[in-house]
């Protein structure tokens, strides 16, 4: 079938380009949302030991230092005749030391556990690069010539 000389299918179809990328499109943001779940699945276990040394840092800190720093306080002041208020500064200097070191440990093994999203965001990159990349060429003017 042809109008005005010109056969229907060398006209470009702009809706089906259109739905062509949509469902692209629509393909690459559900996998990369799968990508994301999986990374997030592998990032949970790989941090979990980090986030456990923290709550473990935590439960001492705020649980059994307490009573530790008061005898280490009381021990003090009996040794060294120093004043109640001297044995319990320096016993509350020794517990933020000892929380300060917990948390550190586990602050410095939390990254490990990170890098897995890396992948998730390289994928993305990728396909925000794609999108464009396809947007661009289809709005270009057909290089033949032919309308």
């Amino acid at each position: 079938m042809s109008t005005n000389g010109r056969a229907r299918n060398d006209e470009p179809n702009v809706a089906a380009s259109f739905s062509e990328l949509t469902h692209d499109a629509i393909e690459l943001a559900e996998l990369q949302a799968q990508l994301f779940a999986l990374d997030l699945k592998q990032t949970s276990q790989s941090t979990r030991i980090s986030l456990m040394l923290a709550v473990a840092g935590v439960c001492v800190l705020l649980g059994a230092t307490p009573v530790a720093l008061m005898a280490l306080a009381a021990f003090l002041v009996q040794q060294f005749g120093w004043s109640p208020a001297a044995g319990y500064g320096v016993a509350a200097m020794v517990g933020v030391a000892v929380s300060v070191a917990i948390l550190a440990i586990a602050w410095s093994r939390f990254p490990t556990g990170i890098v897995t999203m890396r992948r998730s965001r390289e994928e993305l990159s990728r396909n925000i690069a794609w999108v464009k990349s396809s947007l661009r060429s289809r709005a270009q003017p057909n290089p033949t010539g032919k309308v």
